[in-house]
This record gives C-alpha cells, structure tokens and sequence, in this order.
C-alpha cells in the first residue's frame, strides 16, 4: 500500500505571516531605507567636505544599504502573497533571493571600496573639518546600533532573511562609523596612515558581512536544512503516532522563512487503507503542531507485511 494523500496545511490565516506581521515588518524595512539614505547623504557630504576618505566609504557603505533596504522592502512584500496557481509553494524565497542580492551588493562595494581607498593620498584636516567628520560618524553609530537592535529582534520574531540582513548591514555600518571616529582622530593627531588603513578595515567589513549574507541567502535558495537536528526531532515525534512502524525518509524543504516536510513512513500492511491514510493525517498533525516552522506535510504510507504473502 502506498498512499500519496495531499500534504496537510495549516489554515490560510495561519500560513505565512499575519496582516499585523507583513505591516511590521514593512514598516522596519522602509524605516532603514529612509535612516540609511539621509546617512548616506550626510557623511558623502562631510566626507568631501572634510576631505575624509574613511568617511566617504562610511557614506558609500551606507548608500548601498539604502539601496539594499529598498530590495529587502519589495521582496518582505513579495513573500508575502500567498501561494497561487504559479507558485504552489508560495513566494516565500523571494526574501531570500532579495538577500542573496544585499550581500552580491556589499561584496562588491567592499571590494572597490579597499582598491579606492588603498590608492588615494593621505588626509590632512583643519581641526574643524575633523570634528565635523567625527561628529557625523558618532551620530551613525547612535542611529544604526538603534535600527540594528530594531531589526534584528523584529527579524528574530518572523524568521525574516531580509531583515536579518538588514540587522547585519546596521552592525557593519556602525562598527564602520566607530573606524571612521578612530581613523579621523589618528589623522588629525599626525598619523594619517591610519585614516588610510580604517578605509580600508570598513571595505574589507563590508566584503566579510556581503560574503556571510550572501552564503545565508544561498543556503535557502538551495533548499539546505536550517538545522539539522530537525530531522531527528521529526523522526522522534513520529515515532510516537500510535501505527507508525517506522519512518523511512524525511525531507525538509524551506519555503522562505517556513519549511515543508516530505516523508514516508511504514505501517502494518493488513490495515485498511482508510486505516493506514488516518494514521498518515496524525503524523502530519503532529509535525505541523510540534514544530512551529512547518507549514506543509505530505506522508507517503508504505506496508510493513506482518504476514509472508500468499
């Protein structure tokens, strides 16, 4: 008996996020476009201004995460929808194919960012100049360890690639900004090098960030397990059903944020169908309420003979 019964959701209200969760959500993401692009304005102004090459990196870095908050934005809409007769699993991944292009983003602004900065002169600031530079650079540590803290635990609470990501991009602009303040100080204590070698410690940040968002979004993209002792936890949880005989495959399969669980499982081959499908629909029950990231599973039922064949 094999049984490819239709896989067990949970109700549409209840897949996805809520109205409540996608407006949140929402409004993190253009909260960080609006903060990161009037950063982005400020220190490229004071930066050319007070002639400060670490600045201006800082205002580079924080550029692209105005124009990576924008993508974040678009594609948290765009998970969202529900699933369509296109899309039978939803959109879930678009959220991480939004992430996947923050971190080419960043990888690619850290890397020209280093090339730049290695080959420009050394700074020279009136003391004024140098303040000013130091000054916008404290402002960013303030505002993006702020939006850092906000997106990282809103991320945290919807299981959100992209507004980790965003947490992510916060904490290198501010670690960025702390080089700025450091390398500013250097120059104008006589130890220009050091503004020059902070430029640089941001551009090869923002390569490091790029590279770990980039390998976070890959991992969904390619359908590999966000942990693995799910797969056993499963595997215990099943083996609880009362007619299960034994579980033969488990497959986890993520959609965006949530996950689908294939599997089959082994039953006493003389049962009924009607048996052997309703023990199916308990396993799928106990999956889907045990494990609160499964939105989806389909059981394949297969006999266990406790009799030789005729």
């Amino acid at each position: 008996m094999r049984l490819p019964p239709p896989p067990t959701r949970l109700p549409h209200s209840m897949q996805g996020r809520t109205p409540e969760h996608q407006a949140r959500g929402s409004r993190v993401h253009l909260t960080g476009l609006v903060v990161n692009m009037v950063l982005a304005a400020i220190k490229l102004m004071g930066g050319w201004a007070a002639v400060s090459p670490a600045l201006v990196a800082d205002g580079v870095h924080s550029l692209s995460d105005g124009a990576t908050s924008l993508a974040g934005w678009l594609s948290f809409r765009w998970a969202g929808k529900p699933a369509d007769e296109d899309h039978h699993y939803g959109h879930g991944k678009a959220e991480a194919l939004a992430a996947a292009f923050i971190g080419l983003v960043l990888v690619v602004a850290g890397v020209f960012l280093v090339i730049d900065v290695a080959n420009g002169a050394d700074p020279h600031y009136e003391r004024s100049m140098g303040i000013l530079a130091m000054g916008i650079a404290g402002v960013s540590v303030l505002v993006n360890g702020w939006l850092h803290k906000l997106a990282a635990t809103v991320g945290k609470d919807l299981e959100s690639p992209s507004l980790r990501a965003l947490a992510r991009d916060c904490y290198s602009d501010a670690l960025a900004s702390v080089l700025v303040i450091i390398g500013v100080g250097c120059a104008m204590a006589d130890l220009p090098r050091a503004e020059i070698l902070a430029a640089c410690v941001i551009g090869v940040l923002i390569l490091f960030m790029g590279l770990k968002t980039l390998k976070g979004a890959t991992d969904i993209l390619m359908d590999r397990v966000p942990d693995p002792s799910l797969r056993a936890a499963i595997i215990a949880r099943v083996n609880l059903v009362e007619g299960v005989e034994g579980v033969e495959r488990v497959g986890i399969h993520p959609l965006g944020h949530q996950l689908r669980v294939d599997m089959e499982i082994s039953v006493d081959g003389d049962l009924s169908v009607r048996k052997g499908h309703a023990i199916a629909h308990k396993v799928e029950e106990s999956i889907i309420v045990g494990e609160t990231r499964v939105v989806e599973v389909a059981v394949h039922v297969n006999p266990k003979d406790s009799s030789p064949p005729e």
